[in-house]
């Protein structure tokens, strides 16, 4: 009979809890901020091939990336002998565009340091995400687990005023005074006009869905806007159009439609259309769509169903001239020709503009990392 109320009470308190969480602090005045783009851009195309993340660990996995002011690169993901173990950490490397060479990783955190960080016992930690403020400072998101799996987690950010060089003790982001629990991040973030900061966060229990949780760089939730209803799309990536328009891609987790989603926002985020299933195969696999500097919309992706064998052994490239209503593969960075001999695994893309140069990463096998550095031409010789 316990068990039986506790199974009730569980649903009642998180629904409670994330009501409560979106109904305080709001903020009427949403406008995405605007990242300067270059005037014009090298006509000559552009693509090289690096790796990335050598020696950290027997098993790595969701890299993330930002620019530095001196042109440099900072990258971080995280480590161990596998997903989920104790011992994972999460490592940082600096690209030297002179020598276009990445660094030693080094290790940022482990959850020693979390546990110290945030007093409280941490199991876990992964998918960390990278990023820079129009002021400067330096954020790094993250989320930590105490007990079960990822769908318990918590999500946290640590500062560096350095560029990345020291990092400040991490603070965790609490979104509802009941729990505070299943709330992960993936893909890059966005940034308001007013200087806060709309995290690209997902949810896993109790269904899967996505939502903004707006917060400032002291690491105060201000809002949460939810972006999807439903069970099955998580891990947003939104493409920012101008001040108010958005449109956000969805990894799809079910195993009906197997469609990347999409999702329009023209009021910077606050509120979302229906999400809609597009052409694109999904087999549960992280995506990533950004927007190039003709205002053109690109998406890395695993083009493949959970029919196939193996649904991540390929990753391409699409273009679309409508805002992600309809898209067309034009590039494969793995296994062009889907052969199911490719026994690899090739997931989590992120993407990083910088000037007029894109930067994709992603994982390879587990073993290391593919970073592709490719500009605005390279991209139009696709069309």
């Amino acid at each position: 009979m316990i068990t039986r109320i506790k199974r009730a009470l569980l649903p009642a308190i998180l629904i409670l809890g994330f009501v409560l969480s979106i109904t305080h602090h709001r903020v009427d005045d949403s406008v995405f901020y605007l990242w300067p783009a270059p005037s014009e851009f090298s006509s000559e195309s552009l693509y090289v091939v690096n790796d990335m993340g050598l020696a950290s660990a027997k098993s790595m996995h969701s890299a993330t990336a930002i620019a530095l002011p001196n042109g440099n690169l900072l990258s971080a993901w995280y480590a161990g002998t596998r997903e989920g173990h104790t011992d994972v950490e999460i490592f940082s490397s600096v690209f030297n565009k002179q020598d276009q060479t990445w660094s030693q990783p080094r290790s940022i955190l482990n959850r020693y340091q979390a546990s110290d960080d945030l007093n409280r016992y941490i199991k876990k930690i992964g998918n960390p995400v990278l990023y820079r403020h129009p002021s400067g400072v330096t954020a790094l998101f993250y989320v930590s687990v105490s007990m079960a799996g990822w769908a318990t987690s918590q999500l946290n950010m640590m500062l560096s005023y350095d560029d990345g060089q020291t990092w400040h003790a991490s603070k965790r982001l609490v979104l509802t005074p009941f729990l505070n629990i299943s709330t992960l991040i993936k893909n890059d973030v966005v940034t308001y006009q007013d200087g806060t900061i709309g995290i690209t966060a997902y949810h896993e229990l109790i269904g899967e869905f996505s939502h903004i949780v707006r917060v400032d760089l002291a690491g105060n939730v201000i809002d949460s806007y939810r972006m999807t209803h439903g069970d099955h799309t998580i891990q947003p990536s939104l493409m920012v159009y101008d001040e108010q328009t958005a449109v956000s891609l969805f990894r799809d987790t079910s195993h009906d439609i197997e469609k990347v989603q999409r999702a329009v926002t023209h009021d910077a985020g606050k509120t979302w259309d229906a999400y809609t299933a597009t052409q694109v195969n999904n087999p549960n696999s992280a995506v990533y769509g950004f927007v190039d500097l003709k205002g053109r919309s690109w998406m890395v992706f695993n083009d493949a169903t959970r029919q196939s064998e193996t649904p991540r052994n390929n990753l391409a490239l699409a273009v679309s001239e409508d805002e992600g209503k309809t898209w067309r593969t034009v590039h494969h960075f793995e296994n062009p020709q889907h052969s199911s001999d490719d026994e690899g695994r090739y997931a989590y893309p992120w993407v990083l503009r910088e000037a007029d140069n894109f930067h994709v990463f992603y994982t390879w096998n587990r073993e290391k990392f593919k970073h592709i550095w490719l500009n605005q031409a390279w991209l139009e010789a696709q069309l």
